[in-house]
């Protein structure tokens, strides 16, 4: 009986559900050999391109200062055991992350990719801290306009008055991050034809 690792399983489902993904889209798509620098070639009328698949089985907790969060982590420029290669844009066209989890496809260009890229659970979507914060901001000020007593605002909305104080400053203007979730990076059939 041969026995393959979790890991080795994770990038193999990974890469036949890029593959299943990439033909319900309408393209050819088979997975590659061992050894070469990119899972599954991509055929897409047109042209070939070549396509890393990065596989996780689900999001991990992401320690953080105030609330800890849930993010699905991928080491997307990293090659080899150690990681300690990295692709070139000439050896990879398309990222493309998957959640086993959840079953999404993501794709992103080579390009446009940083080494590591922690992307947002969309299960946990609204609850990511400074998401919170966009809503309480924008529930004090809606309370703000009829009731002007800060500790009355705190009170009902059970936002700290530190927070309400700072929040009804003339110049405060929330944090707003550049996260993204899984679903961001979900692709239709005509972002794979209009790839530079």
């Amino acid at each position: 009986m041969i026995r393959i690792s979790n890991e080795v399983q994770t990038g193999i489902a990974g890469e036949y559900l890029v593959c299943a993904d990439l033909t319900m889209k309408g393209f050819v798509a088979y997975p590659t050999m061992q050894g070469l620098p990119y899972d599954v070639l991509l055929d897409t009328g047109g042209r070939m391109l070549k396509v890393q698949v990065k596989t996780t089985a689900t999001h991990k907790t992401i320690p953080q200062r105030k609330k800890d969060s849930q993010a699905y982590i991928f080491q997307i420029k990293r090659a080899g055991k150690n990681g300690d290669l990295r692709y070139t844009e000439r050896e990879i066209d398309v990222f493309a992350v998957v959640a086993l989890d959840t079953m999404q496809v993501g794709y992103l260009l080579n390009k446009d990719m940083p080494t590591t890229i922690n992307i947002r659970v969309d299960a946990f979507r609204g609850s990511y801290y400074d998401e919170k914060g966009i809503q309480d901001f924008e529930k004090v000020k809606e309370l703000n306009k009829t009731i002007k007593n800060q500790r009355e605002i705190s009170r009902i909305t059970g936002i700290s008055e530190s927070a309400v104080s700072r929040y009804l400053q003339p110049n405060y203007k929330p944090f707003i991050t550049q996260a993204k979730y899984m679903s961001d990076f979900v692709r239709d059939r005509d972002w794979f034809l209009n790839i530079p």
